[in-house]
């Protein structure tokens, strides 16, 4: 994934980690990787529109399939 350290630094995710959606989904759907993601009950993801979510990509698609819109959401903002 690009900017991969502007993602794990601050979910506190391990060098070990993958940089996949694989890993990203293990790690908010199942728990038990990152300290700093399991030590709350809801997790949420501010994305602006632009970069990976500034168009129709398959990539945003899949990674925005991943969270469920209750215990896990990510929530777009700026234009459509």
């Amino acid at each position: 994934m690009a900017n991969s350290k502007k993602l794990s630094e601050p979910c506190g995710l391990p060098e070990w980690f993958g940089r996949n959606l694989d890993a990203w989904s293990d790690t908010i759907e199942t728990r038990g990787i990152s300290e700093v993601i399991d030590s709350h009950d809801i997790l949420i993801v501010h994305v602006d529109r632009r970069g990976l979510f500034g168009g129709n990509l398959r990539e945003a698609e899949a990674l925005a399939s991943i969270f469920d819109g209750e215990q896990n959401r990510l929530i777009k903002h700026g234009l459509a």
